[in-house]
């Protein structure tokens, strides 16, 4: 297996588990999308917690020349 494939399959374990994470309130789908192809991986949140609309990024990771490039983290403490 090379480098990208192990990456890519990385990648796609540890954001399973982050999806699996539902919010508390309101009527909210955590949604995962992985871009094999342009090596994009996201997990999101979407719908609705009362009236007010839920959406936002969660994680954002990108393989960029054979590195890993955690662009967004939105679970970061502090």
């Amino acid at each position: 297996m090379d480098k990208l494939t192990k990456y890519r399959d990385w990648i796609q374990q540890v954001l399973e588990k982050y999806s699996q994470v539902k919010p508390a309130n309101g009527e909210i789908e955590v949604y995962k999308f992985f871009d094999h192809q342009d090596d994009h991986y996201q997990v999101f949140p979407a719908g609705w917690n009362q009236y007010r609309r839920v959406f936002g990024l969660l994680i954002h990771i990108d393989i960029i020349d054979d590195k890993i490039w955690i662009q967004y983290d939105g679970f970061a403490v502090g």
